[in-house]
């Protein structure tokens, strides 16, 4: 999900901190967690180097965890900046952090008063902040041939191939000896030359997330749709041309990661204007990400159009790759002027704005957040819009949001009423929107419109699966429901296509879910995103053995839960990049170890194969993560590419990685382990950090 919080609209209730606790334990370590209602961010504390976030003005939930020793303390209600705060050794600390200032903050942890502190950083020096590398003992690789223990995992005899650096190898006496390849970073991993070719399972699936605005430019004549225009600075929220035909030119790259699904952010036609972005309103924020929807029925003219969709299914099709698209039903995006304006919502005192409204540009001492001052925010017209019928928002007449996770508005944006059992009618500006495929339907409450409009897509092109946005903020009938009228539709075109294949899959976003079978997978989910991993990567990509806890859990979970499917992730759009924690090639590739050979399904984030850097954020921190894709590669991501390709296709080669039984093969100086899935057996080892 991708939010912004508009200046003059709905109060937003912050939400208590929506980590999870996981069926497991796994050891304490120092953590802290900054949570609001709609977004999440981790960090280890460190006492030689604070813990940075970009904060917005806002009220955050606090939470520290891991502390050791032997102390008490009371939670403070509230913290006060460059004051210490106790903490806790025996449970969490948990506390409020009022910013009334956006900017970077760090937190400053000192074990031996055990207490924290927050302190605003100056821009530069938060800007250029690099974690230390983890305090982790690991055993150092120091070159030259190895011999490893299989244990009972291959008879002796059996020729075994070692995917990084081709070398081929026979089991004897259990064992193997071998030269681990000079770029593998202390990673081996090895199968049968003679492994069956493998069947295709969503247990191992390995998922790559496009955000298509800013992946590849293959049409620039569709780049200022709409009349949407950058904003001749960093163009931090605008639309940078990445398009469908960006995506179809890349299928091959895609490919040769070992990816076997492509997850596109939403496609469908997005509000044509901006609003103001960060809570200084310091940029123009148009819906680049996809996620403030106009017309769900159609393909946003700056992504491109139905033929270009239908190429770009066929051929990944063709490759072997399923499509999934990312279905958002909780909320509808925001009133912008451009929208007002096409659409004759009788709500703006034009006579302040320029022909084209979308055209206003904030003035000496404005902001992009001003242009709500030319919106009439009290005027009864809003019925012109969405309506009360369709949405809850805090306009005259409509229904106020609630404080439940059903009723609020996430960052002010509309709600759907789809719990609603009242016939609605589409709003007739919807109806008149130009190549809209909306029609009025009898009895149609909200949630059926919302179901037609996203099982469309599947009827007409096929699509594979969703990824689903804001789960629980959606009644679970409609997942269901949902679950079902996908799966009836892709069936019906495969019949029309002379075509077989998985069933539909949907995977959802419930925010801070770990890797546990909740009471969501009895939705008409297979699969849950999976929060945990990404705050367990920085020591498992120092030290792969640092993973076993977590690897162990996750596998013995999908070994007893039939239905129990994790898709783990390094980096996201909501959260961070993994790179820019530390910004260094030899973690990158332990962090690719450590994703790739995660039992469960993986998410890999466009660009953290080659090590993709945060860009220009503002006050606004998620944005950085949505930087433009690296084409033109230097040495270093070159090499991280050249790694997360073999590892990739070894995962992809072998459903036993994310789908098999995990069994530790215990020996001195390495972290070996099998895993097996029907006729599939590969074992892994990190003989260890390859000494600088």
């Amino acid at each position: 999900m991708t939010f912004f919080f508009p200046r003059q609209r709905l109060a937003i209730a912050v939400a208590a901190s929506l980590t999870m606790a996981a069926s497991f334990s796994t050891a304490a370590a120092p953590h802290i967690t900054v949570t609001t209602a709609t977004t999440q961010s981790d960090r280890p504390l460190d006492p030689n180097a604070p813990a940075v976030f970009s904060l917005g003005k806002n009220i955050y939930q606090i939470s520290v965890e891991g502390i050791a020793g032997d102390c008490q303390a009371a939670s403070p209600e509230n913290a006060k900046f460059n004051t210490p705060i106790p903490l806790s050794c025996q449970d969490k600390t948990n506390f409020e952090l009022t910013v009334r200032f956006a900017g970077d903050y760090g937190f400053y942890y000192q074990p031996e008063t055990q207490t924290i502190r927050v302190k605003r950083e100056p821009k530069k020096t938060a800007s250029r902040f690099k974690r230390p590398l983890p305090d982790v003992q690991c055993h150092r690789y120091q070159g030259g041939p190895v011999t490893l223990s299989l244990g009972e995992s291959f008879a002796d005899g059996t020729q075994l191939k070692e995917a990084l650096s081709g070398q081929v190898v026979t089991v004897k006496n259990h064992s193997v000896t071998l030269t681990p390849a000079s770029e593998s970073g202390g990673l081996v991993l090895l199968a049968p030359i003679t492994a069956p070719e493998p069947d295709f399972t969503y247990r191992n699936a390995n998922i790559y997330f496009v955000m298509v605005d800013r992946f590849s430019n293959g049409d620039p004549s569709n780049d200022h749709s709409y009349g949407r225009r950058q904003d001749k600075a960093q163009n931090i929220g605008t639309f940078h041309g990445g398009d469908l035909q960006g995506v179809i030119d890349k299928l091959d790259y895609i490919q040769a990661l070992g990816t076997d699904v492509i997850w596109l952010s939403p496609i469908v036609e997005q509000v044509h204007g901006f609003v103001g972005g960060g809570s200084q309103g310091d940029f123009p924020f148009y819906a680049y990400h996809g996620y403030w929807s106009r017309d769900f029925t159609q393909v946003d003219n700056n992504f491109g159009d139905d033929a270009t969709l239908k190429k770009l299914v066929d051929e990944a099709h063709q490759r072997g790759l399923k499509v999934f698209l990312d279905a958002v039903v909780n909320h509808p995006g925001y009133a912008t002027l451009a929208d007002l304006q096409q659409d004759g919502i009788e709500v703006v005192n034009d006579t302040e704005l320029p022909a084209q409204w979308q055209n206003w540009q904030p003035g000496d001492g404005q902001s992009w957040h001003d242009f709500h001052d030319a919106i009439d925010y009290k005027s009864t017209n809003w019925q012109q819009w969405w309506g009360k019928d369709w949405v809850r928002a805090g306009l005259p007449g409509y229904d106020e949001p609630g404080s439940s996770d059903k009723t609020l508005t996430l960052a002010g944006l509309p709600d759907f009423k789809t719990e609603s059992s009242q016939p609605v009618t589409p709003p007739q500006w919807l109806l008149n929107n130009p190549g809209t495929r909306v029609k009025v339907r009898d009895n149609y409450t909200v949630s059926d419109y919302l179901l037609e409009w996203q099982t469309q897509w599947v009827a007409r092109f096929g699509i594979d699966g969703f990824r689903v946005d804001t789960v629980k903020h959606v009644d679970g009938e409609v997942w269901r429901a949902l679950k079902a009228h996908a799966s009836e539709a892709l069936k019906s075109w495969r019949a029309a296509n002379n075509q077989t294949g998985e069933p539909f899959w949907m995977m959802g976003e419930v925010w801070g879910h770990n890797a546990y079978r909740s009471p969501y997978f009895d939705q008409g989910f297979d699969a849950l995103i999976n929060f945990d991993l990404q705050k367990r990567m920085d020591k498992g990509a120092y030290c792969l053995s640092e993973m076993e806890t977590t690897y162990h859990a996750y596998a013995e979970t999908m070994q007893t839960e039939a239905d129990f499917i994790p898709v783990s992730y390094m980096s996201s759009h909501d959260t961070e990049l993994f790179f820019s924690r530390f910004k260094d090639a030899s973690m990158q590739r332990g962090a690719a170890n450590a994703l790739l050979l995660a039992p469960g399904a993986v998410q890999v984030y466009y660009g953290d194969e080659v090590g993709r850097d945060l860009g220009p954020y503002g006050d606004d921190f998620h944005q950085g993560t949505r930087s433009d894709m690296v084409w033109k590669r230097n040495a270093m991501q070159a090499g991280l590419l050249n790694h997360w390709r073999k590892v990739g296709q070894f995962r992809q080669r072998h459903p036993a990685v994310g789908a098999g039984a995990h069994q530790v093969i215990p020996q001195p100086g390495a972290y070996v382990f099998s895993r097996q899935y029907g006729e599939d057996t590969i074992v892994a080892a990190f003989v260890g950090r390859q000494a600088e």
